[in-house]
């Protein structure tokens, strides 16, 4: 009969294992900047930035190329005819919201030239862009 060897427990040190569990905690998304989302931009629609003239367009990328410079804190702080914004509340909106927006919704208002308006609401550090135009609602 051949003998077996017994095999050798590999040498652990007697440590408990301790398991470290990341607590991960929301940032502070004021601290962030902004990113900017279309995707409930109605497409065509009357307040879409494709019914823009060149010039309304290159307001609405000049100002979201300034705002991307700041965090969200900043631009709180900044006066709503710069880079800040106002906030409008929805019953006041002429213009037909996506359905996404429900009445909790704040809805944030910067603008982007003399009369033009971009409206939209923030979720985290995303400002989703809605609708773009000179006349969303009433003052």
């Amino acid at each position: 009969m051949a003998k077996h060897k017994d095999f050798k427990k590999p040498h652990t040190k007697n440590t408990a294992h301790i398991q470290i569990k990341s607590i991960e905690t929301q940032p502070d998304y004021d601290q962030l900047k902004p990113i900017f989302s279309l995707k409930h931009m109605h497409y065509l629609g009357n307040n879409c930035i494709s019914k823009c003239d060149e010039k309304s367009k290159a307001s609405i990328l000049e100002k979201l190329l300034k705002i991307t410079q700041l965090t969200w804190r900043e631009i709180k702080s900044q006066p709503k005819a710069g880079l800040g914004f106002e906030v409008i509340p929805r019953f006041r909106f002429k213009a037909q919201l996506p359905a996404i927006v429900t009445q909790e919704v704040p809805m944030l208002i910067f603008r982007f030239s003399d009369g033009g308006r971009m409206a939209g609401y923030r979720d985290n550090d995303i400002y989703h862009v809605l609708l773009v135009g000179t006349n969303l609602y009433s003052h």
